[in-house]
Parts: structure tokens; sequence; C-alpha cells
């Protein structure tokens, strides 16, 4: 059950309790008046029992919602339920259907309608009709002074007859119309907290674009000094003829600051200048050969690849799709430093392509499957990464209309399926 709908179900819980400290004050006070007023017998022994019920019945509700912080859609349906039957008693004893006080039948389908689910609705709907039904043939009558009021004349008996149709007809509109309008303004709710998370990942995806910006601009001059300094220490050792060993570590040194510079330049094209990539027409085939390019050959000779799409051609943006689908098989790889296999499948299904990657190391918790995709929240050593790269392959999902979701593998392993729509891309394309 989800945060939001617990505290739904408390506050619900809390105004029922209000509303039955209202219903036993305004009993006493309407035996009392019409005692004292209108001259009407109250059978006082059947109401201060049924009332005292109530009192104590709620005395223990206040105290379980202070202490438990809980509620459910069962309890809710069951104090309801022994409302119906207080309120049936308290009829019973006091003139049955003569009593103005039937109404409040309606009271408790309308309270039904808003906050239990449809089974205990009309349930409580069926149980109101059965006990208006029971006190409307056995009843005490109603005694005014010395007259004791009963079916009397056949117009009155006709109107007590149709206020029992009308009653169930009016409980069963009310049921049905209330609660699709609860059930749609639950629906709105949903939408309303999914578009304000959607909107804080944007908000999230947009910090991190100005933080990319700022790293890009710091990081560009120390990198051209790092490059242009390696590149002439290598021209030195090559002209004094120094060891292999020395020089292919200079080597490494400037590949990889050559390997910076381009991730820069990425960064620069797709975040800093907020022009992004355009999708082009590729096969699975182009993001294979970019994965092989962009890898290093210790990850590739450990990837099985297996291709279901029979060389399908889609629109979609292939260095992004590269980019994440690399995340994917590095973070794999990291995962299990065996030699085991890492299992890279590509497949559709009607509108969505589907990347997944499957790892045969040690199972992740289900916190850390919760969290995963959070930014800056890493499982690695520090200086390993910085927790981004889940993150960016939710987000580049999430704005291809896709998803990003973890699941473990039996008996050991990690599951990583990415998947995002393609034919919407196609078709704007087309157009």
């Amino acid at each position: 059950m989800s945060n939001h709908q617990q505290a739904s179900e408390a506050i619900t819980l809390r105004w029922i309790i209000r509303l039955r400290w209202v219903a036993v004050i305004g009993q006493i006070l309407a035996m009392i008046f019409a005692s004292a007023l209108f001259d009407v017998h109250v059978p006082w022994l059947p109401v201060i029992v049924i009332i005292a019920v109530t009192i104590f019945s709620n005395l223990w509700l206040s105290y379980y919602n202070c202490n438990m912080q809980e509620s459910s859609a069962t309890m809710q349906g069951s104090i309801l339920l022994i409302d119906v039957l207080l309120l049936t008693a308290l009829l019973y004893f006091t003139g049955g259907p003569h009593n103005p006080f039937t109404s409040f039948y309606l009271l408790h389908v309308a309270l039904a309608a808003m906050s239990v689910p449809a089974r205990w609705l009309w349930s409580l709907v069926a149980v109101c009709t059965a006990a208006y039904a029971i006190i409307f043939f056995y009843h005490y009558p109603v005694v005014v002074g010395d007259m004791k009021i009963e079916q009397g004349c056949p117009s009155y008996s006709w109107h007590l007859q149709g206020m029992a149709v009308a009653f169930v007809i009016t409980s069963a509109c009310i049921g049905s119309f209330v609660s699709r309008m609860q059930r749609v303004l639950r629906q709105r709710d949903q939408e309303l907290i999914a578009a304000q998370l959607e909107a804080a990942k944007h908000a999230q995806f947009a910090s991190l674009a100005t933080l990319s910006a700022g790293v890009a601009h710091e990081l560009g001059s120390p990198l051209g000094t790092i490059s242009l300094a390696s590149s002439e220490l290598l021209e030195e050792l090559q002209r004094q003829q120094a060891s292999s060993e020395i020089l292919n570590d200079v080597k490494l040194i400037c590949s990889e600051v050559t390997r910076c510079r381009s991730i820069l330049d990425r960064l620069r094209e797709n975040v800093t200048d907020g022009i992004g990539e355009s999708d082009a027409e590729i096969c699975v085939a182009d993001l294979w050969k970019g994965l092989q390019e962009s890898l290093p050959a210790e990850l590739i000779q450990r990837i099985t690849f297996t291709d279901l799409t029979h060389n399908k051609p889609f629109i979609i943006p292939k260095i992004a799709m590269i980019q994440a689908i690399a995340i994917l098989l590095n973070n794999a790889h990291q995962a299990d430093r065996g030699l085991r296999p890492i299992e890279l499948e590509i497949s559709y299904r009607e509108e969505i392509l589907s990347c997944v990657v499957r790892d045969h190391g040690e199972h992740l918790t289900q916190k850390i499957i919760e969290r995963a995709g959070e930014p800056f929240f890493s499982t690695k050593e520090p200086g390993q990464g910085m927790g981004l790269g889940l993150f960016l392959v939710r987000t580049l999902a999430m704005r291809l209309g896709g998803d990003l979701r973890l699941s473990k593998l039996s008996p050991n392993g990690t599951q990583a399926m990415f998947t995002i729509l393609y034919k919407s891309f196609a078709a704007k394309h087309i157009k």
C-alpha cells in the first residue's frame, strides 16, 4: 500500500469518528426534543443502550486511530456496517418507516461510496435495503400523547411504500454516481502525482545538465594542457629512444586524454549546446558496431550478443542508445569480475524496442534495486563512479517513452531491461 493511500485512509477514519460523535449528539438531542416538545413516548432503555454502544465503540476507534496510525478499507467498511445495524435498531424502537431519520441510511451509502471499495459499497447498499425492509414491516409504533401512529389510511400506506421504493433507487444511484466520481478523482490524483514525479525528474536532469556544462568548461583547459604536454613528452622520449615500457605508459596517457576530450565534445554537443541528437534510421547491427568501437576489448570478449530484430530498421537516436547500452554493459562487467559471459539481447515487440543485459554477479538487494537510477547514488567504491550512469539511462528511456527496470536472476545475477518506443519516432519523421 502506498503512503498516499495510507494517508487518505487515515484521514477518512478520522472523519468517520467525528461524524459518529455528531450522530451521537444528534440522536440524544432528537430524543430529548421529541419527548419534551412533541410528547413522543421514547423507549429510553433500548435507545440509551444503542447510543452507549456507539459511544464506547467510538472511544475504542479514537484510541486505535491515535495509537496504531493505520487504517484499512476493511475496517472502514466494517464500521459503516456496524453503524447501519445500530441505526436500524434505533429506528426499530422509534417508529420504523414513520421516523423521518430513515434518510440517514443514504448518508452511510454516500460515505461508503467515497471511502471503501466497490464490494463493500454494494454490500452496504444491500444491507441498507434489507434493513429498511425489516423496519418497514416490523417496528415499534410511535406513540404521540395518547395516539399510536400506524399506517392508517390507504394514501398514507401508498406514501410509505413509495418512500421505500424511492429509498432503494436513491441508494443505488448515490452508490453508483458517487463511487464513479470518487474513482475519477483518485485517478486524477494518481496522474497528478505521476506528473509531479516526472517534473521532479526533469528538474534533476536540468540540474545535471547545468552541472555537466560546468564540468565540461572546467575540464577543457586542463585536458588541453595535459594533451599538449603528453604529446611533447612522447616526441622527446621517442627522440631519446626511451624504454618501450615508458613509451607505452605515455602513449596510454595520450590515448586516455584523447578519449576524455571525445567524451567532453559529445557532452558539449548533446547537453551544453542544448541542441541534442537527431534521430537516425539504423539497425541493431549499427548499434553493435558502435559498441565494439567504444567498449574495451576485455568487455567485448565477454559479451554474448543476440539480435532478435531480424535486421529491422529503427528510427532512434544512435549515439544516445549506444551510450546507454554501454553503461549497462560496463555496470555488468564491474558487477562480475570473473570470466562468466555477459548476455546482451535486443528484440522488439509491437512498438517497443527492448535491450536486456544479464550478468551473473552477486544479487542486488531490493533496496538498491528501488534506488537504482537516482542521481549520485552508487554502490561502487569511492572514485569508481558518481552514480550517474543508470540515471542517464533511465532519463533517456523516459524521454523516448520507455523505462529501465532491474531485477534479480536465479540463482545469481542481475537483469537490466532498457525499453523505448520506436514507432512514434518513425511516424514523426515519415510525416
